[in-house]
């Protein structure tokens, strides 16, 4: 046996243990990065209702005083107050996917 090319059983153990402990932390910040990454597409959208209701006021005079809606499975609260006849004033809130809570304010003239 002085010629063996193959692996002991020592190496193949160890190199079990390193992928063993490289996954076990790569997964829980795998697990973090996706819920950011749901958060950011929260956020997105709701800077999209955001604008919508600003756009709904300055074209329609649609003014929301309270509203939810529900999308991608979060609750988003719209509160918007006019200041004048010429501007308006909109926040929507939100609970997002990594358990903050966010809130966004836009302001809108005619």
């Amino acid at each position: 046996m002085n010629n063996c090319k193959g692996f002991s059983l020592i190496e193949v153990m160890t190199s079990l243990m390193i992928l063993s402990i490289m996954t076990i932390i790569i997964l829980p910040t795998l697990a973090t990065v996706y819920q950011e990454r749901s958060s950011i597409q929260q956020e997105q959208r709701a800077i999209i209702i955001l604008e919508k209701v600003i756009t709904e006021w300055i074209y329609e005079g649609k003014i929301v005083h309270e509203m939810q809606i529900t999308e991608m499975n979060t609750i988003f609260t719209i509160s918007s107050e006019a200041t004048g006849k010429k501007e308006l004033t909109a926040c929507i809130s939100w609970n997002a996917a990594n358990n903050r809570s966010y809130e966004r304010c836009e302001s809108g003239k005619k």
